[in-house]
């Protein structure tokens, strides 16, 4: 997407060098679901992101002039998120305890416990083999080992008044617990990204990607709030962003022509 040609209005004789898909927001207590992107004309450097919502349309955007661009500092890593562990124990707990209520009703309403073993060892081997072909970004995966964890459980249990080797699917399900656990922590490694970009005005940072935290969403600034991850553009706009200000700074129209998208 060219901003220029689409988002924003150009200045005399602006035109657009490059444009980076660079980051991807979303917030799910904003509404905020986008992507972000930074455009390099002969005249600016734009960073815009725009997305549609229930309340309306959320805009951030900031620029400074391409002559005043002093430095520039970026990131593109994983951290380890909290509220994304919590995400994933709440719903894995939460489903694990529904489906355990589920195998539960069918214990109680089947006459025989071969049958009742039958079923739970299926949904305790499928749920293992089906989380490892998801993704372990997912909230899926941790979910389906839960499932699996509280299969082997109800197989501990004794239903009946009798059953079978508890001691067995208990250890089992202790082992699917550590492997439920290590998918969550999988999950909580997200994706982070941030961009500086400096001016000559001294302290001042027009433009500004960053992850916000929970406590940092309470302030007024949106574009600080919000969780910025790279999308596809990122790597290769973090290669060249420091090229592509610098040719246009010192070379003028021949470093315009050197990086204008075709």
């Amino acid at each position: 997407m060219d901003l220029i040609s689409n988002n924003v209005v150009p200045a005399d004789g602006e035109r657009s060098v490059r444009t980076y898909c660079c980051t991807y927001y979303k917030s799910k207590l904003l509404g905020f679901e986008t992507n972000g992107y930074l455009g390099v004309t002969n005249k600016r450097v734009i960073f815009q992101a725009v997305s549609d919502s229930v309340s309306g349309k959320n805009v951030i955007q900031s620029e400074v002039p391409i002559a005043d661009v002093s430095g520039i500092n970026s990131f593109k890593g994983i951290y380890f998120s909290l509220l994304s562990l919590l995400d994933a124990l709440i719903v894995t707990g939460a489903l694990g305890v529904v489906f355990f209520g589920l195998l539960t009703t069918i214990a109680m309403s089947i006459d025989s416990y071969t049958t009742f073993q039958v079923i739970a060892w299926i949904a305790a081997v499928g749920a293992m083999i089906g989380s490892f072909f998801v993704s372990v970004k997912s909230i899926w995966r941790p979910v389906l080992a839960g499932i699996c964890v509280s299969s082997f459980f109800s197989l501990s249990s004794g239903f009946f008044g009798f059953g079978g080797s508890p001691e067995f699917t208990l250890i089992l399900a202790g082992f699917a617990l550590l492997y439920a656990l290590t998918c969550m922590y999988w999950y909580a490694r997200r994706p982070i990204f941030s961009l500086n970009i400096s001016s000559k005005g001294g302290s001042s940072t027009p433009i500004e990607i960053s992850s916000g935290s929970s406590m940092r969403l309470l302030t007024i600034s949106a574009g600080r709030s919000l969780n910025a991850e790279p999308a596809k553009d990122a790597e290769q706009m973090l290669k060249e962003l420091g090229a592509v200000i610098l040719d246009i700074q010192t070379m003028g129209d021949y470093g315009i022509e050197k990086w204008t998208q075709e």
